[in-house]
């Protein structure tokens, strides 16, 4: 597990690796396999990536990943 990027998300950095999963449902990207984010409801939040770090991961192929949620949604992780 080698760290491709570093994202910035708010104030935290997350050290991304080829093994990381994203969901893009159209209105907004989010970090699924990581969050540093607060406990709300027994859950923790999904970071939602900021333009800037959409850009950055721009540059990597996307490789699809099975998923159950809706048809429009995309489930992603990226490939070096």
């Amino acid at each position: 597990m080698t760290i491709i990027i570093k994202l910035k998300i708010r104030n935290v950095t997350y050290d991304i690796t080829d093994e990381d999963e994203f969901m893009d449902n159209g209105n907004s990207v989010q970090l699924l396999t990581q969050s540093k984010e607060g406990v709300s409801w027994g859950q923790r939040a999904n970071p939602i990536l900021t333009k800037k770090a959409i850009k950055e991961i721009s540059v990597f192929t996307r490789r699809q990943i099975k998923h159950g949620y809706p048809d429009k949604v995309t489930v992603f992780s990226l490939a070096a």
